[in-house]
């Protein structure tokens, strides 16, 4: 059966692909010839022009099957979904309780419908949209499937792919050069706000251009006004707010929530895959395997080059796993998943009251006082202040600016809006080992958000001085985790070294952590059965080889991946 479905979707390729022919896409619209069998004026339309039509952007949305997208080509425990964030993001609450199925489902008759709905109010007969996505193996694949589906479902369109490497491709999509983007978000905390939140207008995640007054007012409410002294309207709330990204929008075409098929060698254990955050933490691994030196050593294998090593900067799970091994905050993962301290000894939490009766919530954090940097300096407070200000300030241009105000930190918008400047932050030094952070507001899941890499310290010296090249090889960036970045060959490898100065080193057990960029699926299959690796994640025409071995496994994983729809105006 899967034989005959691919073959199928090869001939709609290769056959429709000879039939279809792409309008102009650039931004002038000219008139053409009138339609003698429809007696209508017939126009030349660009992308952008047609994006902007929300008829044109339900008709994608629902002419697209996702099943084979997850059953098929990626076998490996994904399942389509019709929604953006799991159910069970929260632990001990369901967020699809309202709107389980999800929305603008698979269905051809309601697509025909608002493709012709689009076609008349455009006046177009033939356009070409271009479908932006990665350069991996099982990206290529997906492309070609929603290529061949929309193209085989809505006549007259005609779908070119554009892949290219994950840092490229970031920055394309990261700046709207791009009509329709593969894409996906892995959560960064335990809440729905995780997910919606990327959408408000001019979010720095916000690549469609989507801007409702009315959805940027619930998850304002949401953040850091009434609705936090009400935990269940507040997720009626947010329910409503995805309803509404939807229905009113469609800002997006979600695809499958991930999962993962893997074959990991006995040997090698103890690996923690957070539900948010870094997808792998390795301090707690362990390994028989050795290397030349009589190191342990985990080998593995990625698909693509680390971004990013400047903490501010880092937007994507290659770099937030890299810096999530090799640095360290104020909390961090334990052997079972859970968040305990990490340069944290203590702390504690008070509600002061001011003179004109406005409450924030007062956090005061004392720090270890035996964490170094790669370059012998101790790890201060004053480190967090910097960090966090820079995060912020808009001549840093960090995406994840808005997580200061996902946290409830007093003047996180102002300052990533540039209304004040980064000195104003609610975060002080009270001396070299204590830091105090002040919160507008009481957020729930505030602990939770200082594991994620973005809240991590950085040494100011350091940053300055090296400048636009902090953060892009080993030796202009810095290290206070389990790990330091040694080797970073691009399009080749990348590798960690234990890090004999971590306070708790002896918690530590391999000494180095290698990963070839290895882009082939197959290729990363025959360095397993060969011996030369530990870990390899499947792709689909491997699940059925490998199910059955000892050292096959599935994951779940919290991550959505979806189609971004560019209609900004």
């Amino acid at each position: 059966m899967k034989t005959k479905l691919l073959a199928l979707v090869l001939v709609l390729v290769l056959g429709i692909s000879a039939v279809l022919v792409g309008c102009s896409k650039d931004n002038d619209t000219t008139t053409e010839p009138t339609d003698t069998t429809t007696n209508t004026e017939v126009k030349e339309v660009s992308s952008k022009e047609a994006l902007q039509n929300i008829n044109f952007r339900k008709a994608l949305a629902m002419s697209l099957e996702k099943s084979f997208i997850s059953n098929e080509i990626l076998a490996n425990g994904s399942q389509a979904v019709d929604y953006l964030t799991p159910g069970s993001i929260t632990p001990g609450k369901d967020f699809r309780s309202e709107y389980p199925e999800g929305f603008n489902s698979y269905n051809l008759d309601e697509a025909m419908n608002y493709w012709n709905q689009a076609k008349e109010e455009l006046g177009f007969e033939e356009i070409e949209i271009e479908l932006l996505t990665f350069d991996s193996d099982s990206s290529k694949k997906i492309s070609e499937y929603i290529q061949a589906q929309w193209q085989a479902n809505l006549p007259g369109l005609s779908v070119t792919i554009n892949q290219q490497p994950f840092e490229n491709k970031l920055e394309l999509a990261s700046a709207g050069n791009f009509d329709v983007n593969f894409a996906g978000w892995g959560p960064d905390y335990p809440d729905p706000m995780t997910y919606l939140d990327l959408w408000v207008t001019g979010g720095g995640h916000n690549n469609t251009g989507m801007a409702n007054a009315e959805f940027d007012a619930i998850i304002d409410d949401a953040k850091s006004g009434e609705l936090l002294a009400d935990a269940d309207a507040r997720w009626a709330a947010l329910q409503e707010a995805e309803r509404m990204m939807f229905e009113e929008e469609t800002a997006i075409i979600p695809l499958y929530q991930k999962g993962k098929a893997i074959l990991q060698q006995d040997y090698f254990t103890g690996l923690v895959e957070p539900s948010f955050g870094p997808d792998i933490i390795f301090t707690y691994a362990e390994t028989t395997q050795t290397n030349e030196n009589g190191e342990t050593i985990a080998r593995l294998v990625d698909t693509s080059d680390i971004p990013t090593m400047d903490i501010s900067l880092a937007t994507n799970s290659v770099s937030f796993q890299a810096i999530g091994n090799t640095n360290e905050g104020l909390f961090k993962y334990a052997e079972d998943g859970s968040i305990v301290e990490g340069l944290v000894k203590d702390y504690s939490m008070e509600e002061v009251t001011n003179e004109n009766g406005n409450v924030t919530y007062v956090y005061t954090f004392n720090l270890r006082d035996d964490n170094v940097w790669s370059n012998g300096e101790t790890v201060t407070a004053h480190d967090f202040v910097y960090s966090w200000r820079r995060l912020g300030d808009p001549n840093t241009g960090a995406q994840y600016a808005h997580m200061l105000e996902s946290a409830g930190i007093k003047n996180g918008a102002a300052v990533a809006g540039g209304e004040v400047a980064p000195e104003e932050l609610g975060v002080t030094a009270a001396d070299d080992f204590t830091l105090v952070v002040e919160l507008e507001t009481n957020v729930p899941f505030f602990i939770e958000l200082l594991v994620f890499p973005s809240f991590y310290p950085q040494n100011q010296a350091f940053v300055e001085a090296m400048g636009d090249d902090y953060g892009t090889s080993p030796e202009t960036a810095l290290y206070n985790g389990p790990y330091t970045l040694t080797k970073w060959t691009l399009g080749y490898e990348y590798e960690y070294a234990k890090n004999a100065d971590y306070y708790a080193a002896d918690e530590v057990a391999i000494d180095v952590v290698n990963f070839r960029i290895v882009k082939d699926a197959a290729a990363r299959v025959n360095l397993y059965e060969a011996g030369d690796i530990d870990r390899a994640v499947l792709s689909s025409e491997f699940v059925s080889q490998y199910v059955d071995d000892s050292n096959f496994k599935t994951t779940e994983d919290m991550s959505v991946f979806y189609i971004e729809m560019n209609y900004a105006e």
